[in-house]
């Protein structure tokens, strides 16, 4: 039996002036080509392989600035923003409907993810915010100083690293403790990349103006742990609507997402610190005089001199 493959239909430059550019409504679609499979298609989409077989339009600077970019980026009911304002408004349902199949007008949510956190992390590179205060770097330890500089230049040169990286394991905390709403790991994975996509919005809106803030009036660096607040606070809301369908009580439940929520937090934190720590003994290793200036500085501060005996 001899294969046959499926013509391809080339685009054309009257493409423009066809009736793949011409608008109008399904009742009015005359049979045509689809131009991505060549099946002849009589409807709106093609049944073979999804494609809008009547509103493929050419590209031109109008259209791909006007139409095609707004609408499959940005498109309020269909995309990034329809997906973080679901996010922003009611995340544990939203969650609850996407893992139910109800799939067709969210953003992927590892794309979300990554795009999110990318972009978060742009904005921190482009004001090159300092870990450290410049009036502290003389009475820090040379390698921690170092050892910030480092870390903060992982951040900024692969942003999504660290979500990459503790998603698998704030999946698992989320799984162990909601085991009530019979999600398996996988699809926990699915609800945390969008929980940690969108924790990156207030995270950015926070920590940028404070430490700016900070910048002109040291005081109010200790304002800088309410950026953790989002950490916390915006999981147990999730977590709380994603067992609304489970049996459980509600100070269970709410055992249950603040345990989470907790949980996730100090593995953030001690990931972070693993990291800086290897980073620490890695500088140590290369360069023996940091450990003689990390000594010298964390050295309890004594007084210089003696009081001299009274002369009689």
């Amino acid at each position: 039996m001899e294969a046959t493959s499926t013509p391809l239909v080339a685009l054309a430059p009257e493409l423009a002036d066809s009736a793949h550019a011409a608008p109008g409504h399904a009742s009015d679609h005359s049979p045509a080509a689809c131009l991505n499979c060549g099946m002849l298609v009589s409807d709106r989409y093609c049944g073979q392989c999804g494609q809008d077989a009547h509103h493929t339009h050419r590209f031109t600077m109008r259209y791909l600035l006007l139409h095609d970019l707004p609408h499959s980026i940005w498109h309020v009911d269909k995309g990034v923003l329809y997906t973080m304002r679901q996010m922003l408004t009611r995340p544990g349902y939203a969650i609850r409907e996407y893992l139910a199949g109800q799939r067709a007008q969210h953003f992927r949510p590892v794309t979300y993810l990554l795009l999110l956190g990318g972009l978060g992390a742009l904005l921190m590179s482009a004001l090159h915010l300092q870990p450290i205060p410049p009036e502290q770097v003389a009475d820090t330890p040379k390698v921690l100083v170092l050892a910030m500089d480092r870390y903060m230049a992982t951040i900024y040169k692969y942003p999504t690293l660290i979500y990459t990286v503790l998603l698998p394991l704030n999946a698992l905390v989320a799984w162990l403790l909601l085991r009530a709403t019979r999600y398996n790991y996988a699809e926990m994975l699915i609800g945390q990349a969008f929980v940690t996509g969108t924790l990156t919005l207030p995270a950015v809106v926070l920590t940028i103006p404070l430490l700016l803030l900070a910048k002109e009036v040291p005081e109010a660096r200790s304002l800088s742990l309410l950026t953790l607040v989002p950490s916390v606070v915006y999981p147990i809301w999730v977590y709380w609507q994603m067992q609304a369908h489970t049996r459980l009580s509600a100070t269970s439940r709410s055992l249950r997402a603040v345990g989470a929520s907790l949980l996730q937090l100090l593995v953030l934190i001690l990931a972070c610190s693993a990291y800086i720590t290897f980073l620490v003994v890695s500088l140590l290793r290369q360069d023996p005089s940091l450990r003689q200036d990390l000594q010298a500085k964390m050295k309890p501060k004594t007084a210089s001199t003696q009081a001299a005996p009274a002369r009689p």
